[in-house]
């Protein structure tokens, strides 16, 4: 008898977790849908990717930004800034500046017309969820902080093994 009530109770607790860990994904799909839906907007007013208005946001916000510190403020990996950075030249939006002292050093700036295109932009990137999450009681924050960092440990052994294999992608359907 104590068995079986032990299995209920187990059984109980997963089918709770699971419950809600369904609903925490639900309310992280809801935000990155939000973000997208933004980001998108934005893209069809100013005729460049989010990406691109959100690398030239910040380096309007810091004029001489190494590129190092762009991909840290956009959480990408360096090449990917760079990327970013070489369409951008393209367009004659920004300019790339070599330190004199380390030729490995390279600052970004806007161009006129770059600065021209920010003028342009409806306010920073990200703005509802950045002003939402200053809203929030610093308890709520940590807390939320705390949450996503565990998350995020237990989704880097899973990417880093795929990116050695040579494959960058993230699951989200239910595992099997």
């Amino acid at each position: 008898m104590e068995a079986k009530a032990a299995v209920a109770r187990r059984k109980a607790r997963r089918t709770k977790g699971e419950s809600l860990a369904e609903d925490v994904f639900a309310k992280i799909l809801t935000i990155q849908r939000a973000i997208q839906s933004g980001m998108q907007a934005m893209d069809g007013s100013v005729g460049m990717s989010g990406s691109q208005l959100s690398a030239m946001w910040h380096i309007s916000a810091a004029p001489g930004l190494r590129v190092t510190a762009l991909a840290a403020a956009m959480c990408v990996q360096h090449s990917t800034a760079s990327n970013l950075l070489d369409k951008l030249e393209k367009r004659d939006l920004i300019r790339r500046e070599r330190n004199s002292q380390d030729q490995r050093v390279v600052s970004v700036f806007l161009t006129r017309r770059g600065n021209e295109v920010v003028k342009k932009m409806p306010g920073p990137l990200h703005g509802k969820l950045r002003n939402a999450l200053r809203d929030l009681p610093e308890g709520v924050l940590v807390s939320l902080g705390d949450g996503i960092t565990a998350l995020m440990a237990r989704l880097a052994p899973a990417q880093n093994g795929e990116k050695r294999q040579g494959k960058q992608r993230l699951d989200f359907g239910p595992e099997r």
